[in-house]
């Protein structure tokens, strides 16, 4: 019986040791499908809060800084400089801040949110933009107070909407001291920045809106057209950039910064229509 019994342990023990085998086989391939999940290492972001009018220069910028920074992701989000300052406020990741007033980026130094001193990178004017066929028949800024004119606007607090208000105080020296009154009750509806204003006109939902120069971008030139400001009435809208104190990414955060302010920055700008800061 001795033979028999050996024969059998041999036997239990070879099953035992094919058991073990197959059970790490299985946490192997267990462990390597997992890190073929996640297991590999993203590159760095960094993450740029912008004035809705710098959509398009904005954009065209971060594919030139993410060639100059293999790995990097450019991760931007464009709303009113009033809508991005709350929001920084209240704790929203942000490496970088460009705003389309002084305002803001004054209050975000204020609280203490900025790194450094920001930098004023360029400079905008208000336009007044009508849809291609002009229904209202606006050919003057003091056409926009006549009764009937559907007007739009950003809602308030919003840069452009704020300097279409100072715009239309001064004309009251100009047109009369209820210009402006007159105007403002021609509003069917504030927006949300100057880039949905305007898109309300490009649309045809609106006779007339005020919005900066550089929102006449190719896209719309088809469908909208501009009226001028008289310069004694219009404004210069500086706009400045600041890396943020509690930037994750501090170094990408003062390189874009730097691309912003370089000759290459300042052609895509004026590619845009901003004008240059100096």
């Amino acid at each position: 019986m001795e033979p028999r019994s050996h024969s059998y342990r041999v036997l239990l023990l070879m099953l035992m040791v094919v058991s073990g085998l197959a059970m790490a086989s299985l946490a192997g391939c267990g462990q390597s499908s997992s890190g073929a999940g996640g297991g590999s290492e993203e590159g760095e972001t960094l993450t740029v809060l912008a004035a809705s009018s710098l959509t398009d220069a904005f954009g065209e910028l971060s594919k030139t800084f993410e060639k100059q920074n293999p790995g990097v992701e450019v991760r931007q989000s464009f709303e009113s400089s009033s809508t991005l300052l709350t929001q920084i406020q209240q704790g929203a990741p942000a490496d970088v801040f460009a705003s389309a007033a002084q305002d803001e980026m004054d209050i975000a130094v204020n609280d203490g949110l900025v790194a450094g001193e920001p930098a004023v990178f360029v400079k905008n004017r208000e336009v007044i933009m009508v849809p291609k066929d002009n229904p209202a028949n606006i050919r003057t800024l003091q056409d926009v107070a006549r009764p009937g004119v559907r007007f739009v606007l950003a809602q308030e607090d919003v840069p452009a909407a704020d300097y279409a208000l100072e715009i239309l105080e001064k004309a009251n020296n100009k047109y009369g001291s209820t210009f402006k009154r007159d105007v403002l009750s021609n509003i069917i509806s504030r927006e949300a920045d100057v880039r949905a204003s305007v898109n309300r006109v490009v649309v045809a939902d609106a006779d007339a809106t005020f919005g900066y120069a550089s929102d006449f971008t190719p896209d719309i030139r088809d469908r909208v057209q501009l009226i001028e400001i008289p310069k004694d009435l219009n404004i210069v809208a500086t706009y400045p950039i600041a890396a943020m104190k509690d930037a994750k990414s501090p170094q990408l955060a003062q390189q874009w910064v730097e691309l912003v302010l370089s000759e290459e920055g300042q052609r895509v700008f004026k590619k845009w229509g901003f004008e240059p800061a100096a």
